[in-house]
């Protein structure tokens, strides 16, 4: 009974993975007038994906060709909202990460569903770049997760030298019987569009009926308003004419007493609020109102946050060039997709992490808080 379960599992499971990447791999979005940065990226991730199934695995290989870095970098930037010099640091990140410069980048993904899990080692004799002049090639640098067998997916990085020629496949062993190439769509370029017909549409009109006259509406007299209600009389502090000085003593008390219950009690002041840079903000308060600034890029009012002793260190242009610099962790913040680690009383580990396609790269940076006077500032 267990083994039919297991079974019906793993079936379930590969045929889950089966049509996400037959609906994510291979299918081709119509062309449109102007296509967007991450439309852009869709395009040339689809044109550079392969796929093949094998003895208990399924294989897929994508290429990161040079020209990803730009529109990938242009999504990026109109997604955490970049300025163009953050853009471009972005997308030399992108490139320096990649190596796309120098090499021909390859993510090999192996998803092993069988008893025994694909093995691939050694990687640099069963992945190869086969040139279009028949050439056999061997990675240069790939990630070691590659040469460990293990059920599940595992991914990682291959690196070949960087060819002229991009009509290029891979080869690898290790499926099942014989070698498997992972072949890459041409470019593809949008069908010529046919002049369009003029379409010929016959309309019967109805005849024209006669307006029907329209009824002017009768206006209703407006009812008077009811006369304004007069005001309460004032008691008269001496009722009659008594010359007795206890009755006037107890008609000016019986006055007050009414005069009491009607008027309103007082309400208290209402308590000022505490200004985010005096001695009832905490530190963590100070700190993500300066991360909050970073991630507006208001590099000003970032550096009157900072403590007397960083502002000798560094100046207000050098500073502002600095934190501009650091396109990593603002994207990360703006995004909100970071965390703060406290170091002791006084220091906080800023943590960033990045999606870049299915890999993530991480960013920090140490801030120290101390106490100035009534106020936390930052220590950069």
């Amino acid at each position: 009974m267990n083994f039919r379960r297991n079974r019906a599992s793993t079936s379930s499971r590969i045929l889950l993975l089966a049509t996400i990447f037959t609906a994510g791999i291979f299918f081709t979005p119509s062309y449109c007038a102007e296509l967007t940065p991450s439309e852009k990226t869709i395009q040339i991730l689809e044109r550079w994906t392969s796929a093949h199934w094998g003895q208990d695995c399924f294989v897929w290989v994508v290429h990161y060709p040079e020209e990803l870095a730009g529109t990938w970098a242009e999504a990026e930037a109109i997604r955490s909202g970049m300025s163009e010099v953050e853009q471009e640091r972005f997308r030399e990140n992108f490139v320096s990460e990649l190596k796309l410069d120098t090499s021909e980048t390859f993510l090999v993904s192996v998803y092993s569903f069988g008893a025994r899990p694909m093995n691939l080692y050694p990687v640099k004799d069963n992945v190869s770049l086969l040139a279009a002049s028949g050439e056999r090639i061997k990675p240069t640098k790939y990630d070691s997760a590659l040469d460990n067998p293990s059920a599940g997916i595992v991914q990682g990085l291959v690196f070949f030298p960087k060819q002229s020629n991009k009509d290029y496949v891979i080869g690898l062993r290790g499926m099942g019987r014989g070698e498997r190439i992972f072949s890459f769509a041409p470019p593809e370029t949008p069908p010529p569009a046919e002049p369009k017909k003029p379409d010929v549409v016959v309309v019967n009109v109805p005849k024209r009926q006669p307006k029907k006259p329209v009824p002017i509406p009768v206006k209703k007299p407006t009812p008077p308003s009811p006369p304004p209600i007069p005001p309460r009389p004032i008691k008269p502090i001496f009722q009659q004419e008594s010359s007795d000085m206890a009755d006037f003593v107890r008609t000016v008390r019986e006055r007050g007493n009414e005069t009491s219950r009607d008027s309103t009690p007082p309400q208290p002041a209402p308590r000022r609020q505490a200004n985010s840079d005096n001695a009832y903000s905490s530190r963590e308060t100070v700190l993500r109102r300066f991360l909050n600034l970073w991630a507006d890029g208001s590099y000003g009012e970032m550096y009157d946050m900072l403590s007397e002793g960083s502002r000798k260190v560094i100046s207000r242009e050098n500073f502002m060039k600095e934190a501009g610099k650091a396109s990593d962790i603002r994207a990360g913040i703006k995004g909100g997709d970071y965390k703060v680690d406290w170091v002791g009383e006084e220091r906080a580990k800023v943590i960033t992490t990045r999606k870049t396609l299915v890999f993530r790269s991480v960013s920090s940076r140490t801030l120290g808080v101390t106490r100035e006077g009534s106020s936390w500032k930052i220590v950069w």
